[in-house]
């Protein structure tokens, strides 16, 4: 068989020194930068997990701050409903006066139109009961007269 050893033996060696350049040329940068590319990843997994962790936390300060404010409006809503209920009550009470104000007002103006009335009554009965007893007196002395006239006519004849 005609191998040429020496051939196979410098083939090889070439091949070592290859391997050896290109581990050297290539295997060391390619190395470092999946070493600088794995960190970068790393950094940007632990930059997007303090995100996520700090988007939960504000999170969980709006959630506090929702119920705080719900809190806040009820006891907001509560306190315009007494304010309102205090105000109604105020309104209804100063109703009530004014009510009473008028009705006792009206009972004023009843009295003094009754008192009007009995005074204008009286007045008009006083001036019938005078034209009454004008008409009577003045009657009852027109037939005083008359049968004082008579009588003397009568008197007279007699004599």
């Amino acid at each position: 068989m005609n191998i040429d050893w020496q051939q196979i033996l410098l083939h090889a060696l070439n091949f070592v020194i290859l391997v050896g350049g290109l581990y050297f040329l290539l295997f060391n940068p390619v190395k470092k930068f999946m070493a600088k590319r794995e960190e970068y990843c790393r950094g940007m997994e632990e930059k997007a997990e303090q995100t996520l962790r700090e988007a939960e936390q504000l999170k969980a300060d709006y959630a506090s701050q929702l119920e705080t404010a719900d809190a806040e409006i009820d006891r907001r809503r509560a306190e315009a409903q007494r304010a309102l209920d205090a105000s109604v009550e105020q309104q209804l009470s100063d109703a009530k006066a004014q009510a009473a104000e008028i009705v006792q007002d009206a009972y004023k103006a009843a009295d003094r139109t009754r008192a009007k009335i009995l005074a204008d009554t009286q007045k008009e009965l006083t001036e019938l009961a005078v034209e009454a007893a004008k008409k009577l007196v003045y009657q009852n002395e027109g037939d005083v007269f008359d049968s004082f006239l008579d009588q003397a006519e009568g008197g007279e004849s007699n004599e």
